[in-house]
């Protein structure tokens, strides 16, 4: 036998390299999506949708077993989004590892989730507060840095625009399902955020807008049954008015947990300015 063939035989004889699976989810976390899918259907007689970040794998135990982290709003229920969260906060559960199996220890109300590396396990960031695990329960911790983000260059394309007409409006540009951001001034102390999207959309709109170290979901909801378009609320409408105008990089965009892609910047913080300036001050 030839050294190509001896070649070829080891290939084939070799076991197949693949990359490592994912863990598989508890049985608490099939409990979890039963629970929810059934209020969903009685409420709303459909089948939730479950984002990407609805299970999140991380090391809160530092034995070397998977734990995992389930966030609520990831999911969208059509036609009830908002019906399993209090206002922006939504619940979250903490599923660990022990030797003999798994367990849920934690259930809490939270505005955002975050896991980040600690010095021998990961900590859970519940809104502004860090959490580890101690070996027997959650307890408070300082605040890990957030991961550093590079800085990345204000993407070329479509620029913001300042419409004039019927109102001065800064108009974002398109980006994935989203058919852009309209910010502008309803009188004197009333600004206002509006999205508009490519197609159907739930009642309840939940955009995640991230850039330079913030992060800020605001949930958006149908204005009007004749006029497509989703408003932020009256919190909601100035914090992502802010976090738009201060953006020196591109802004990470997000719709009911699903990235869109970086939206970017070019002509925002001007646009801004001239559509907001007499209903909020962007300092």
């Amino acid at each position: 036998m030839g050294v190509r063939a001896l070649f070829l035989a080891a290939l084939l004889l070799a076991p197949p390299a693949f990359a490592q699976p994912t863990p598989a989810e508890p049985p608490e976390i099939a409990q979890i999506r039963g629970e929810l899918t059934a209020g969903c259907r009685a409420r709303s007689g459909q089948v939730p949708s479950f984002g990407p970040n609805f299970v999140r794998v991380a090391n809160l135990t530092p034995d070397g077993r998977p734990d995992f982290v389930v966030d609520v709003s990831a999911m969208t229920c059509p036609g009830a989004t908002g019906a399993f969260c209090r206002g922006r906060e939504c619940p979250v559960h903490v599923i660990v590892s022990f030797p003999g199996g798994t367990r849920r220890v934690l259930e809490r109300l939270a505005e955002g989730v975050d896991i980040r590396p600690g010095a021998d396990r990961d900590v859970l960031v519940l809104g502004h507060e860090a959490l580890a695990w101690d070996g027997n329960l959650f307890v408070a911790v300082p605040m890990p840095p957030a991961p550093a983000v590079a800085a990345t260059p204000v993407a070329t394309g479509p620029a913001w625009r300042l419409e004039t007409a019927p109102r001065a409006t800064a108009a974002s540009p398109p980006l994935g399902m989203v058919r852009g951001l309209n910010l502008y001034c309803d009188g004197p102390l009333n600004p206002v955020a509006e999205a508009a999207f490519m197609g159907p959309m739930p009642p309840r709109v939940d955009i995640t807008l991230e850039t330079g170290g913030q992060r800020l979901q605001v949930s958006f909801l149908r204005h009007s049954p004749l006029e497509a378009l989703w408003r932020a609320d009256v919190h909601g409408a100035p914090e992502v008015a802010r976090l738009l105008a201060h953006a020196a990089t591109p802004v990470e965009l997000a719709v009911d947990g699903m990235p869109q892609g970086a939206l970017g910047m070019g002509g925002a913080e001007a646009a801004l300015r001239q559509a907001l300036g007499r209903c909020l001050r962007l300092r």
